[in-house]
């Protein structure tokens, strides 16, 4: 088997590495004499978090209905997740994959769930098509936001990625990658619909996802720019207009590594709108990174037509990963989460105790691992 190059930031190889162990590429038996149509492959987290909040909870997901503080001290829950997925490589050209996840829901179940159900088609290595249940790439690391081992934190900045809270679409994308000189540039378009459940009977349809990306690689420079928009329709209002327009930028020479995403994004008369991102830096000693961020969704203040005090929210944090182990890593997170004077930010379960621009101190360790 040829031995794959990877270009891009260390997390982008430790990504892709990731990728191959979760069976996007096929794999030879042991005698390394007949290749393996179907690849089974999974990924996990077992994670505790504490929050110093007990007027309301701390979730790290849109839509978990509770996590840590006022529901429970220490809530195993808002961070453990198993997803496993079924890779077949039929020919050359053409592959499969389907990915199940479990994890907390809306409605407070671990419901497996489908995440991925996929058919690829390569006319060359570096053009490509693909129909069915594909991800919705808004964010840098949207593609593996649910596998631990793949970033540097415990979870993806929420002040960012659950701003567009849906990550996948059935539908088609295509993409094309083509080079100038040691630049790499990928270029990826993308069609379909989705849906979600806000809170149990009520769902929202996404309809008619139409997006673009653009990712460039240059040694140890990655860069990002995306545009998204869609028509989402809850059970009781209009349809309305939503999109997202995103950039990030990323740097790593090996010893350390920053990363940083912006990005704005409206939904029409359902969130009063936000611009949001973060900046991360990190510095690898031996098997330890650690790393700190700062992350914050900034309220454009746009009409709404249903209650939503959201109006912004605040988290500094920093950490240590320490990669102990083959395809696994165990994460120590502290988090700082502040919020501006009438919000309410993204905590859940808020108690009739609680006051509009509270602040948390959060505390979370997980186990992550491949396999």
């Amino acid at each position: 088997m040829r031995k794959p190059t990877y270009t891009g930031s260390m997390w982008r190889v430790v990504a892709a590495l990731s990728a191959t162990m979760l069976g996007f590429a096929p794999c030879a038996q042991a005698d390394d004499v007949t290749p393996s149509i179907f690849t089974l492959s999974g990924f996990g987290t077992l994670g505790v978090t504490h929050s110093s909040l007990g007027t309301a909870d701390f979730i790290g997901t849109a839509f978990e209905p509770n996590g840590a503080g006022h529901s429970r001290n220490y809530d195993f829950t808002g961070d453990s997740k198993l997803g496993v997925q079924l890779t077949g490589q039929f020919t050359q050209q053409l592959s499969a994959v389907v990915q199940v996840v479990s994890q907390h829901q809306y409605d407070n179940s671990f419901t497996p769930y489908v995440q991925w159900a996929n058919l690829k088609y390569a006319f060359t290595p570096d053009f490509s098509v693909r129909v069915g249940r594909i991800e919705v790439p808004t964010f840098l690391d949207s593609d593996y936001r649910d596998v631990g081992y793949a970033i540097p934190w415990i979870r993806v900045p929420a002040e960012l990625y659950n701003s567009q809270p849906y990550a996948n679409s059935d539908g088609a994308d295509l993409t094309y990658r083509f080079h100038v000189g040691e630049a790499a540039n990928t270029i990826k378009l993308l069609y379909g619909q989705s849906s979600f459940y806000v809170r149990p009977n009520f769902k929202a349809q996404v309809h008619g996802i139409t997006a673009a990306f653009d990712t460039i690689e240059y040694q140890a420079f990655t860069a990002r720019f995306g545009v998204l928009h869609a028509n989402i329709k809850f059970s009781i209002l209009p349809k309305e207009p939503a999109t997202a327009y995103t950039m990030a930028l990323g740097y790593d020479p090996g010893p350390w590594f920053v990363q940083a995403e912006l990005a704005r994004v409206t939904v029409n008369q359902i969130t009063p709108g936000y611009l949001a991102g973060y900046v991360s830096a990190g510095y690898r000693i031996n098997k330890f990174t650690p790393f700190i961020s700062y992350a914050q969704s900034y309220s454009l203040g746009h009409s709404i037509v249903l209650p939503n005090m959201n109006f912004g929210q605040k988290d500094a944090s920093c950490g240590v990963r320490w990669d102990f182990r083959k395809n696994m890593d165990l994460k120590v997170q502290y988090d700082h989460v502040w919020l501006p004077a009438n919000s309410t930010g993204m905590f859940t379960d808020l108690q009739p105790t609680f006051r509009p621009g509270s602040g948390t101190n959060v505390l979370s360790v997980a186990l992550d691992f491949v396999f």
